[in-house]
């Protein structure tokens, strides 16, 4: 019986032909067997590929929901940082009310009305309260105690090594190695990591108030870590010639809005020269800022007289 199969003979003009049934079968059953292993293979593919996008999903979503908490622990630090020093500027306000009813000194009828700092401020220009202000929270000074040159300029260069021309972003000053590296201003640190950094080397960035950054690059060592807050004057790290570079020196870079701006006038302001700065700095609204902190000190003011 095994051997018995159905075999049909067909048969017209062009001569007879015949089909074997039990093979025709046995073809069929392959090809479907076929199509289902190869359904089956382009699932789980298909499946697998699925996974692997729901964990990158994962991932980036992780990636963005520590970038945001890093964001509002800075948010909250800047703010408890400002509404202190206001508080510290208001402090000062009162005494020089007393100061000036001590001594007899005429006020603004605005100012009498107002009852704050903030007239006096726009009279005699800028008190020291608020130029201490400014000047805590704005990058200004050197941020090394000596150097022997500044070796490069901001602006467009020769580069040194790779002997083409490109726009040097920031100031480099040719240090001793291990010479300590100081924040111009109080911030958080939004990255610390050796390694090459695209040519930076040991590289520091710092956030600052009012849509400041600076950088600190080819260092030999790291104090500060990422998310550290750190005051002006504080010791970050220590020079080094890491990255792309010739000689020990420190590249310092200042960066409003995230763009570079020459850092020269920064280094060079100090309280004795405060308006050096506005009157050099083309690129920053200073005039929108300085309102900007009259406001927070208008409005840190009737909230504590409330």
């Amino acid at each position: 019986m095994k051997d018995k199969r159905l075999v049909i003979m067909v048969t017209d003009s062009h001569g007879t032909f015949h089909f074997n049934v039990n093979m025709l079968f046995k073809q069929i059953s392959l090809y479907i067997l076929i199509m289902i292993v190869a359904v089956i293979v382009f699932i789980v593919f298909s499946i697998g590929i699925m996974q692997s996008e729901i964990s990158a999903i994962d991932t980036k979503k992780d990636i963005l929901e520590q970038e945001f908490k890093k964001t509002l622990k800075i948010n909250n630090f800047l703010t408890s940082e400002i509404n202190q020093r206001l508080s510290e500027i208001n402090i000062a306000g009162d005494k020089i009310d007393d100061l000036e009813d001590i001594i007899g000194v005429s006020k603004d009828e605005n100012a009498i009305m107002q009852n704050n700092l903030l007239s006096r401020i726009d009279i005699a220009n800028i008190t020291g309260a608020q130029k201490a202000f400014i000047m805590k929270f704005i990058p200004n000074g050197y941020p090394m105690d000596r150097f022997l040159r500044i070796s490069a300029g901001f602006g467009t260069r020769i580069h040194p090594i790779l002997h083409i021309a490109h726009k040097h972003t920031g100031i480099d000053f040719s240090v001793r190695l291990n010479t300590p590296i100081y924040a111009t201003a109080d911030g958080v640190v939004d990255y610390a990591a050796m390694g090459w950094n695209g040519g930076y080397g040991g590289l520091i960035k710092i956030t600052h108030s009012f849509g400041f950054k600076t950088y600190y690059a080819h260092l030999n060592s790291l104090v500060v870590s990422s998310g550290q807050f750190v005051k002006k004057g504080q010791i970050i790290g220590y020079s080094g010639n890491t990255g792309v570079s010739t000689g020990p020196h420190l590249h310092y870079e200042v960066r409003f809005l995230n763009n570079p701006i020459n850092p020269y006038d920064f280094v060079k302001w100090n309280m004795k020269n405060f308006n050096l700065i506005f009157e050099k700095e083309r690129m920053i609204q200073w005039q929108s800022l300085l309102a900007l902190i009259n406001n927070l000190m208008l409005h840190s003011r009737e909230v504590q007289q409330q």
